[in-house]
């Protein structure tokens, strides 16, 4: 801690009688040391009220709207089970993404827009109800086939692909909640996996077949044996780099898909954080404002 954060208020508080006061800098590092403290105490307690928390905030001069909110953020994250790893999983990429934003509306409303919404517009079907979270998965009936194959109102359906998507809403205040998004695509992931080993044993086993069972029956006691012999080297060659290009290809799209499916979870955020995701019209209100031109 720097001396001039803490000295010179001390002085002049010494000097004026009252208790020294310390520099907002230093303050976070002292409130740091002392939560890495109060963790080394086997008698502390592990929780602590959302009152006392608002309490001590005003003590510090904390906004208690900025501790209200980061509460909120807290419970909206979610434990995980981790994806399945291993080698290649790993190389293709991660298996989650996700998002949250800070949104106008409670969060009873604004749960009722998502529900309203996510089956309608993303062909998505409710998978399990939760306190303050609701998960999600795509559609596996025909209507849904149709959806994945053509999309809707012009645009893919970037959550069709997915394994599902968990929507947490908790409340920051009466106006405010904070929303958060994670989607898990471990199955694509997987799949992605498994036809990049497919093609691979398909690939050397036809080129075994084809080409090395041939030249290795035509090199035995040929004078030519060895220079035929080297030709399958570069036929491992040409097998590894085909092999490599194709993974690529595979990593490339899997990552892509993974890019688009976070945007739309950007794109969704940001339709609730401006208002959107209102329900769709009636007929008879679609009706009546094509009769009057809209208005």
């Amino acid at each position: 801690m720097a001396a001039d954060e803490l000295v010179p208020t001390a002085t002049a508080s010494a000097a004026s009688g009252t208790e020294p006061a310390i520099a907002r800098a230093a303050l976070e590092r002292v409130l740091a040391r002392a939560t890495e403290l109060q963790g080394t105490n086997s008698e502390s307690s592990e929780n602590i009220s959302e009152a006392r928390l608002l309490e001590v905030a005003r003590e510090v001069g904390i906004d208690t709207q900025h501790v209200r909110q980061a509460i909120a953020e807290e419970r909206a994250r979610i434990e995980v089970d981790a994806p399945e790893g291993g080698m290649l999983l790993d190389k293709l990429g991660g298996a989650m993404v996700g998002g949250q934003r800070v949104v106008p509306g409670n969060a009873t409303d604004v749960q009722a827009r998502l529900e309203a919404w996510l089956p309608r517009v993303e062909g998505l079907t409710m998978r399990r109800r939760l306190a303050q979270r609701v998960s999600w998965e795509p559609r596996r009936d025909p209507v849904g086939n149709v959806l994945r194959a053509l999309g809707s109102a012009g645009r893919r359906m970037e959550l069709s692909r997915v394994d599902q998507v968990i929507a947490t809403v908790t409340p920051v205040d009466a106006t405010r909640s904070v929303v958060r998004f994670d989607v898990e695509l471990s199955s694509l992931r997987r799949t992605q996996r498994n036809v990049m080993l497919a093609i691979g044993v398909a690939l050397n086993t036809a080129a075994f077949l084809t080409l090395s069972v041939p030249v290795l029956f035509l090199a035995y006691g040929s004078p030519n044996g060895a220079g035929l012999v080297s030709g399958l080297g570069v036929l491992a060659v040409a097998q590894a780099g085909i092999g490599y290009g194709l993974w690529r290809a595979l990593r490339t799209g899997y990552r892509r898909t993974v890019a688009r499916v976070q945007l739309r979870v950007e794109q969704m955020l940001d339709d609730l954080e401006h208002g959107g995701m209102q329900p769709a019209p009636s007929l008879v209100k679609q009706v009546t404002n094509a009769l009057l031109g809209g208005r």
